[in-house]
C-alpha cells in the first residue's frame, strides 16, 4: 500500500497509540478513534507500571503449561525485549522519570523459585533468586534484571500529545460506532462523524470482537478483570522496595510510584480487597503504616486463548487486529505497534501472532 492511504485505528489505549506512533513515523496518515473522552482511559489507566518480558507465560490459574504454551511465551518474550527497548527510548525522549531496572516475583519457597528460574531461562528470560528484607520483604523471589517499569498512563498521555502535534487526528467520545466495507475501503460512522478510510486497525481491547463482528469477522477473546488500589506514600520512605514486586500466588503487584503506592492485578478480581489482604500478609509492617486507599479501579483485560497477542491481517482486505495482550499490554505495546506498521507499510511477513479469522 502507499503511505498516502488513510489508516483508522479503533482504540486510544497503549496498543492503539503505539501503533499510531509507528505508522506516523513511517509517513502514514492516521486517525485514532475511541469511545472514551481521552487517551488511556481503559485498561491502560491504572497499570502496575511493569515492563516485564519475564511475564510472557500464561497467568491463567490452575492450568498446566504445555509445550505449545512455552512456544507462545518464547515468541512473546522476543517481542517484549524489542518493545522494552523502544519504550525506554521513548520514556527518555518524553523526559519521564527513569526507574530502577528489574522486577521481582515472590515465590512460595526456594524450591519453587528454582523451578521458575529453570523454566524462565528456557524461554530466554534471565532470572536470579534473592531473599532480601526490603526488596522482597524477606521472602524468596525471582529477580528479572531485564524487566523495567514506568508510569503507563503518563506515557500514554505524553504519546497522545506528541502524536497530535505530529498531525495524527483524534476523535474521542465516539459513541455508537458503526463500520462497513466500502468499494475502496471502509466507512466509519459515529454519533457525529462520517469518514471514509482505506485501512482499519482494531485495537479496542475487550471491545475488539464487537467491532470485528460488524464486518463478519469472529475473534475469540477472554475478558478477564483486574483491579487496583492507590495509596498515599507512607511517611517513612526508607524501607520501600526500589522496583516493582509481583506475587506469584495472587497474580498481583506492588509498585512504588513517585507520588503513590499501588497494588494491582489479580485474575478475575472485580474489586481490590483480596489483593490488598494478600499484600497486607506479605508486608504487614508497610501496610500498617498506610492510610485507606485514595482510589480503587477495576477493568477487563483482553486475553487471547492462543497465549500470545493477535497482531495480524484478517480475512477482510485492509482490516487488521492488534489486541489480546492480556497482562502484557504495557510491555508489548511499542513492539506490537512497530510490527504491525511494518506489516502494513512494508509488507513484512510474520506468522508468530497470526489471527485466522
Amino acid at each position: 500500500m502507499t503511505i498516502e492511504s488513510h489508516i483508522l485505528i479503533i482504540g486510544a489505549g497503549l496498543i492503539g497509540l503505539c501503533t499510531a506512533d509507528a505508522l506516523a513515523a513511517r509517513g502514514a496518515r492516521v486517525t485514532v478513534v475511541d469511545a472514551r473522552p481521552g487517551p488511556c482511559e481503559g485498561t491502560s489507566f491504572s497499570n502496575s507500571g511493569m515492563i516485564h518480558p519475564s511475564q510472557a507465560r500464561s497467568w491463567v490459574p490452575g492450568v498446566k503449561e504445555t509445550a505449545a504454551d512455552l512456544d507462545a511465551a518464547r515468541v512473546s518474550v522476543e517481542l517484549a525485549m524489542r518493545s522494552r527497548a523502544l519504550l525506554l527510548e521513548k520514556i527518555e525522549h518524553f523526559g519521564l522519570p527513569q526507574r530502577t531496572s528489574g522486577c521481582l516475583q515472590i515465590q512460595p519457597d526456594i524450591e519453587t523459585a528454582r523451578q521458575v528460574q529453570s523454566v524462565q531461562r528456557s524461554i530466554g528470560v534471565r532470572t536470579d533468586i534473592i531473599i532480601d528484607p526490603i526488596e522482597s520483604f524477606g521472602l524468596p523471589a525471582c529477580r528479572f534484571p531485564d524487566d523495567s517499569s514506568g508510569d503507563a498512563q503518563a506515557f500514554g498521555c505524553a504519546l497522545a500529545d506528541d502524536l497530535l502535534a505530529r498531525g495524527v487526528c483524534f476523535i474521542y467520545g465516539a459513541q455508537d460506532l458503526l463500520i462497513r466495507r466500502a468499494e475502496d475501503g471502509f466507512l466509519l460512522r459515529t454519533s457525529d462523524q462520517l469518514m471514509a478510510v482505506d485501512q482499519v486497525i482494531v485495537a479496542a481491547g475487550v471491545g475488539s470482537p464487537d467491532v470485528l463482528a460488524q464486518l463478519s469477522v469472529r475473534l475469540r477473546l477472554n475478558a478477564v478483570s483486574g483491579t487496583a488500589a492507590d495509596f498515599a506514600l507512607p511517611d517513612d520512605m526508607s524501607r520501600l522496595p526500589s522496583c516493582p514486586i509481583m506475587d506469584a500466588q495472587s497474580r498481583s503487584a506492588l509498585t512504588v510510584f513517585a507520588d503513590r503506592l499501588r497494588v494491582s492485578g489479580g485474575w478475575g478480581e472485580i474489586e481490590p480487597r483480596a489483593i490488598i489482604d494478600r499484600w497486607t500478609e506479605i508486608a504487614p509492617d508497610l501496610f500498617s503504616r498506610l492510610k485507606p486507599p485514595l482510589s480503587t479501579w477495576t477493568a477487563k483485560r483482553p486475553v487471547s486463548p492462543a497465549g500470545r497477542p493477535y497482531i495480524s491481517a484478517t480475512s477482510v482486505p485492509g482490516l487488521w487486529v492488534n489486541t489480546g495482550h492480556g497482562h502484557m499490554g504495557w510491555t508489548l505495546c511499542a513492539g506490537s505497534g512497530e510490527l504491525l506498521a511494518q506489516m502494513i507499510l512494508n509488507g513484512r511477513q510474520d506468522d508468530r501472532f497470526t489471527f485466522a479469522g
